[in-house]
């Protein structure tokens, strides 16, 4: 049965790839696939690896498939159930991993003991039976091992949280075939900056060169036609990220919602994933004011609390959560706009004193995107909230964060600030050495205490020694030796 339905999944996923969901011949029979296929009773009834499987063939085809100007009348019905639901089940899928901080009774898989029980709690319905039902990944192990059980519940708690974050990783063209175009297109900039035509020819290191002429910027052979494909699928492009975030208020809503949630939970594959979704989003939508509350205090301030929770999960992508603290910061609040990825330098805009002149990229969040006119007071006051900081630190930190743009300078700067508050909740902290990956990175870990920490690789020499200079000097010192012993014996 479990085939079957991947099969069903997979056919879905197929008559989107081949456009015939699109035709105008079934078009008076979509709104009845729709009430099946994005049915909410279906979609909440679905296990974690169903989900997931509906999310790898269906989801991501028929974004990346249906034609732009069918947006509102194809994507649009099963987006909005689809993000609704996605929101609400990852939420009740981790939020007993976060409240206990280990795994608990809630999040054990179902086995034949307790199948009476449960079927009681299904009978009654509403959000109980919800909450337990995707708390445990809608996992039935029957009489397997309780270790085993416990691993299956959570390999499909992070496998459907991965497949979320990729497949919306695919559709605003972060990877897959779209993320190709963009790295061409960032090909050719850079060849004819530079007037090498060249460029377009190398492929990487790990490629053989077996062909001449123009390659992709992966290694593979460029199609004849390649310019006009290209140009069809950046429109497209463009077209997908303004209709999710920009044309529909309850599909961009609960998308960015889900994404700013996902930055805290304790996956480091998933986090780090939402973070480059996080920068897309402020390209395409900072300079909303609808977006200011959602993006300001939810998910500024989940930014802020897992970087200064300093937990274990976290290690290794630290950075790439301050520089999205730094994004989110420079264009709310500073009038910085950054490029793409929060890459590069702050660029500062003009100010009257009360707003902000609107950069030239507003419209194009490929080369950067817009800001906030007004600055928000949000991102300051959670801040201000942190235990340690009073505002005259967070204005001191403005005041540095005009003065010094470039991007090493202005994440430093934060993470200091970030340090202090670490410290002050690390006193106040009960010592738990039991919290496993919620457990806080000790000081060696911790990118915060980076400066506390001794250097592991030591300075260099001011003046460069070589080993054939030290041959040399080792040489004069034995001639000097010899000397001295020949001049010895002859006195003697």
């Amino acid at each position: 049965f479990n085939e079957l339905r991947h099969t069903c999944i997979q056919l879905l996923g197929l008559i989107c790839a081949q456009r015939a969901l699109f035709s105008p011949e079934i078009s008076s029979m979509y709104p009845r696939f729709v009430s099946v296929i994005a049915n909410p009773d279906y979609l909440k009834a679905m296990e974690h690896r169903h989900l997931s499987q509906y999310i790898k063939q269906f989801v991501e085809y028929i974004h990346l498939c249906c034609p732009s100007t069918l947006y509102q009348s194809h994507v649009a019905p099963i987006a909005t159930q689809f993000f609704k639901h996605m929101e609400y089940r990852l939420k009740c899928s981790w939020s007993p991993i976060l409240n206990a901080g280990t795994s608990s009774d809630s999040t054990k898989p179902l086995t034949t003991d307790q199948c009476n029980a449960a079927a009681d709690l299904a009978l009654r319905g509403g959000e109980e039976w919800y909450i337990s039902y995707y708390s445990r990944a809608g996992a039935y192990v029957g009489e397997l091992e309780a270790v085993l059980g416990e691993a299956v519940v959570e390999k499909n708690r992070v496998e459907l949280s991965r497949s979320y974050s990729d497949m919306l990783q695919t559709s605003l063209a972060l990877k897959g075939d779209w993320n190709l175009v963009l790295a061409n297109i960032a090909r050719e900039e850079q060849a004819l900056k530079k007037n090498d035509s060249n460029i377009l020819e190398t492929r990487p290191a790990s490629k053989i060169k077996n062909s001449s002429g123009p390659v992709n910027a992966n290694g593979s052979k460029r199609s004849k036609f390649y310019k006009a494909i290209e140009a069809r699928k950046l429109v497209r492009i463009k077209k997908l990220s303004h209709f999710l975030f920009l044309e529909n208020e309850t599909i961009a809503g609960y998308l960015v919602l889900s994404i700013a949630e996902c930055l805290g939970y304790p996956d480091a594959y998933t986090c780090r994933r939402c973070i480059a979704i996080a920068h897309k989003i402020l390209e395409n939508v900072a300079w909303v004011d609808r977006y200011t509350q959602l993006l300001g205090q939810q998910m500024f301030s989940n930014a802020i609390r897992v970087t200064v929770a300093e937990q274990k999960w976290m290690v290794g992508i630290e950075w790439d959560m301050i520089n999205l603290i730094r994004d989110m910061y420079c264009r709310l609040v500073l009038g910085q706009y950054l490029q793409a990825g929060g890459q590069g330098s702050g660029m500062q805009q003009n100010s009257d004193g009360t707003r902000f002149e609107q950069s030239k990229s507003v419209d194009k969040p490929l080369q950067g995107g817009g800001i906030l006119c007004v600055p928000s007071d949000l991102p300051r006051q959670v801040f201000a909230s942190l235990s340690g900081i009073n505002p005259e630190m967070v204005i001191e930190m403005e005041r540095k964060l005009r003065e010094n743009r470039s991007a090493k300078d202005q994440k430093e700067i934060i993470r200091d600030l970030l340090h202090t508050a670490a410290e002050c909740i690390k006193e106040s902290e009960i010592n738990n050495e039991q919290a496993g990956v919620l457990g806080r990175a000790n000081e060696s870990e911790s990118t915060l205490n980076i400066r506390s920490s001794k250097d592991v690789v030591p300075s260099l020499p001011e003046q460069l020694v070589t080993h054939s200079m030290v041959m040399k000097q080792n040489q004069k010192v034995e001639e000097a030796d010899a000397a001295s012993y020949g001049a010895h014996l002859f006195q003697s």
